[in-house]
């Protein structure tokens, strides 16, 4: 059941972990993160959907690396979504106040987000608020793997020592000393932070509130497209915004899921790198969508779809975002596992299997676009 304003509640980190059920996504239509109901986020890759994690303590509480935004003495939390948007709040609780983080993958000023085209800023908006009393806001920054850091542009450049070609740029309304800082905050205070990926210089905007707004007003006017009235509307409306948070918005591809080696069941060894198109799971998703009102993802998948058939020679059961083979799997000796679930594997061994469904599902997609 869909709670829009769901009440405080312990959090729980069994083995280490999060539950899943305690993680919200955003995204911008090019990659996601998770962000946590502990104020981390344990999970994002960059710059794609693909590629490799910048924070992947999701995998590994203590190896892995999170992007951190916590009171201190946390008691409590809940977590929600504003009203037709990706962007999430999330309230915690501490023995001596409250604060609200408000965190979004930042979308450009005007984006449209049916149209096939990348929409995305690649920054990620991450802005606290003091609701009530005062503070001690740990704020931590470790991608997987350490980093590299030097003040730059009135921020810190950030490289991450498992990527070196990836620069990444994290700034602040409030002096930063390192990747590790506390700040002091009482009610009525703000602490916004922006962490930003491939083209910045020294006029780089920063205005969180600004992109923060922007971001939703592009949400909502997607959501315009919707015509569904039944039963349930406002879960039906949030699924398929986490739908759309999975799409490839410029390619028209879906990933099964953004994330890789999530175990089912927990500690057992079915963990796999689902961070690629299955024809039989994209088929599923952009039907759904039609079936609503969004059309032009349905549309765009076939047209995507179609084009790596012809490439492949013969239809495949899963392709890269980019229609290409994906890359052979490979097991991460490093990470130990979602709540100690190895092996964590990147790639996938099943790409070459032959599952004749997809030639019905492809077959349904067709049947339904306009115009057949």
């Amino acid at each position: 059941m869909y709670d829009p304003d769901p009440p405080f509640r312990p959090v729980r980190r069994p083995d280490g972990y999060l539950p899943l059920e305690d993680l919200g996504l955003i995204g911008d239509g090019t990659t996601a993160a998770l962000v946590g109901l502990d104020g981390t986020i344990p999970w994002m890759c960059l710059p794609r959907f693909d590629s490799g994690p910048v924070f992947c303590a999701l995998l590994d509480h203590a190896r892995g690396g999170h992007f951190t935004v916590t009171p201190e003495n946390l008691r409590e939390a809940r977590q929600w979504y504003e009203p037709d948007t990706g962007v999430l709040h999330t309230e915690l609780r501490s023995d001596t106040g409250l604060v609200r983080v408000t965190d979004a993958l930042a979308l450009r000023s005007g984006a449209d987000l049916s149209d096939d085209a990348p929409s995305g800023r690649g920054e990620l908006v991450r802005s606290v608020r003091v609701l009530d009393g005062r503070v001690r806001l740990k704020v931590q920054v470790e991608p997987y793997g350490g980093a590299d850091a030097h003040h730059l542009y009135s921020g810190l450049e950030v490289r991450p020592a498992r990527n070196q070609g990836l620069r990444l740029h994290l700034r602040s309304n409030r002096p930063l000393s390192g990747l590790r800082s506390v700040q002091d905050l009482e009610q009525g205070d703000r602490l916004d932070l922006v962490l930003s990926w491939g083209r910045f210089h020294r006029h780089h905007r920063f205005d969180p509130e600004a992109m923060l707004c922007q971001t939703a007003d592009a949400w909502r006017r997607w959501m315009r497209s919707c015509d569904y009235a039944g039963p349930q509307e406002a879960l039906v409306r949030r699924a398929a915004i986490t739908l759309k948070l999975c799409d490839d918005w410029a390619n028209g591809s879906l990933v099964a899921a953004p994330t890789s080696s999530l175990p089912a069941p927990i500690g057992g060894v079915r963990n796999w790198d689902y961070r690629y198109a299955w024809i039989r799971d994209a088929a599923f998703a952009v039907f759904a969508l039609r079936r609503i009102g969004f059309g032009g993802e349905a549309d765009a998948f076939l047209g995507w779809v179609l084009d790596a058939f012809e490439r492949s020679r013969r239809p495949l059961i899963m392709y890269t975002l980019d229609g290409d083979r994906v890359p052979d799997e490979i097991e991460d000796a490093g990470l130990e596992g979602y709540r100690g679930s190895s092996p964590v594997r990147w790639g996938n061994g099943a790409a070459d299997q032959r599952q004749h469904d997809v030639y019905g599902e492809i077959l349904d997609c067709a049947v339904a676009a306009p115009g057949r």
